[in-house]
């Protein structure tokens, strides 16, 4: 009985652990991915596995990753920390760049934007000439005013069905749409932002899944 439960015990310490890959996209083109798994820089074709990592599918904006069986979304320039544990969550790092500023690939109803991370902003904020091009109905929204550079112009506010930076997906984010050009980088706001936990690590920001 002794024997049998040093063995027991020994089992237990012998089990694998759980295994955490930091992935991020350096460079996306149609049909290839240039990837940092690890601080390791691979370059992948679609249908290649490298470094435990498979490349779906890739163009210019994103690519489609499936890494110990479970694919993920990853975004230009977005650093995908992915947890294989019973409790997962999804961390995207983003770097700082040399204006001091966060920038980020962000998915909107299906679209994909570059935006600027804005904590001093409300909602996300988006020009009309943006919510047109993702087709967005934006005119079903609150009508208002807000005040711009240019001064007073027609605003609406909506929900936004879907918003995803990296794996991480919020419903119906509050958004304001401003009539015009403006802002001419869409912002990613506080309704979007006060929905995950935020940190800054050594020039980077980093965005965790609640």
């Amino acid at each position: 009985m002794r024997h049998l439960s040093l063995v027991i015990y020994l089992c237990v310490f012998l089990l694998p652990l759980k295994v955490v890959a930091q992935i991020q996209a350096v460079g996306l083109m149609p049909g290839m991915a240039i990837l940092e798994v690890d601080g390791k820089q691979v370059t992948i074709k679609v249908g290649q596995t490298r470094h435990g990592v498979k490349l779906i599918k890739a163009d210019s904006q994103e690519a489609v990753i499936e890494v110990d069986g479970k694919k993920e979304v990853l975004q230009l320039g977005l650093s995908l920390t992915e947890h294989y544990a019973e409790s997962k969550k999804s961390v995207v790092r983003l770097r700082r760049e040399t204006s001091g500023h966060y920038f980020t690939s962000v998915r909107i109803n299906g679209g994909s934007m570059r935006m600027l991370v804005d904590t001093g902003a409300t909602h996300i904020a988006l020009s009309s000439r943006d919510a047109k091009r993702l087709g967005i109905n934006y005119a079903s929204g609150q009508k208002g005013r807000s005040s711009t550079a240019g001064g007073m112009v027609t605003s609406y506010t909506l929900r936004l069905n879907e918003v995803q930076v990296g794996a991480i997906k919020r419903y119906n984010v509050i958004t304001s749409v401003i009539e015009g050009s403006f802002p001419e980088t869409p912002l990613l706001g506080m309704s979007f932002l006060n929905q995950v936990k935020m940190h800054e690590d050594q020039g980077m920001l980093v965005l965790t899944d609640q």
